[in-house]
């Protein structure tokens, strides 16, 4: 009778073994398995390119289209801005949840309609004596860009669920034909993640940092408007899960990650955008590292350094 008990509960013995094997075997290839880049949509570079962060940097007004006209007058080869929804479901391009730092007005971009938005100045706040940089819609910065450089938008999505953000970005996409000259960002994979199953010829960007807000990013946030970044996706370990899954496009990486997860995701060619060195020796050592693109706050200087450093 003992023995007869014994074969009955062998086969979920080696049933339970197989599953556990599966799991550690799984886990190895989410976790740790770390394969060369493998994406087909990015165009190679022969050098590095320089993008003016949030338009045109300490240059012009915060994600103005006057930064960014600035910018590719001055031969940058793209602008990374923000992107948000208005109460009204209207992309526009703006940074900061709330509008209180940057214009005259109060309260935040969500709450606002399209119209309320594109009403606001953001140049009296860049500068006291400047006025005429009005708020603009992500679809007109697609057609004043198209064809003169690539704009990066972060799509700011805090939560996981889905606001229709995603899909609106992607029929202005394909409304102006801006796939190549487009790109997607951004912190949350779910933003990527639905954007490639919207249509796979976007251009996606996962942004990554190895910590959480530091005083320089806390002093730019109004009270209640810093939104955490999850403890995982600080997590190198973690972050390999999600390039396997999201199949993010290009990586837009804080400069101040772990020199060594840098130098390896670039070594196995991964286009790498590396954000924001600002000084000349922080943009020395950026550069040397041969990324994809480095975005700045000094774009000027990033440009003159990559003309004199790089062949």
């Amino acid at each position: 009778m003992r023995r007869m008990a014994t074969t009955r509960r062998s086969p979920w013995r080696r049933i339970a073994l197989f599953a556990a094997l599966a799991l550690v075997a799984l886990g190895g290839y989410l976790f740790v398995y770390d394969p060369a880049y493998g994406g087909t949509l990015v165009t190679p570079t022969e050098r590095t390119l320089v993008f003016g962060h949030r338009g045109f940097g300490d240059m012009a007004p915060d994600n103005s289209l006057v930064a960014t006209e600035r910018a590719l007058a001055e031969g940058m080869d793209g602008v990374d801005v923000d992107g948000q929804f208005t109460r009204d479901s209207t992309l526009v391009i703006f940074h900061d949840l709330s509008v209180d730092r940057l214009t005259a007005d109060t309260g935040r971009v969500k709450d606002k309609t399209a119209a309320q938005m594109l009403a606001l100045d953001l140049g009296p706040k860049a500068d006291s004596a400047m006025t005429g940089a009005p708020v603009h819609t992500f679809e007109e910065f697609v057609v004043a860009v198209k064809g003169r450089g690539l704009l990066s938008v972060e799509l700011k999505v805090p939560g996981a669920g889905n606001t229709g953000i995603e899909a609106r970005a992607v029929e202005i996409l394909g409304k102006h034909d801006a796939f190549k000259d487009v790109v997607l960002s951004s912190f949350n994979p779910l933003v990527l993640w639905r954007l490639k199953r919207l249509d796979t010829r976007v251009q996606t960007v996962l942004i990554f940092m190895d910590t959480n807000w530091n005083p320089e990013l806390l002093a730019e946030i109004k009270p209640g408007d810093a939104v955490n970044l999850p403890w995982a996706l600080r997590q190198e370990w973690v972050r390999r899960a999600v390039r396997k899954i999201v199949r993010p496009d290009y990586l837009s990486v804080n400069h101040d990650v772990a020199e060594a997860t840098i130098d390896r995701l670039i070594g196995q060619g991964w286009p790498v955008f590396l954000w924001t060195p600002n000084d000349e020796a922080s943009l020395s050592i950026a550069l040397a590292k041969r990324p994809f693109g480095v975005i700045s706050d000094e774009a000027l200087l990033a440009k003159r350094l990559r003309d004199t450093q790089l062949p």
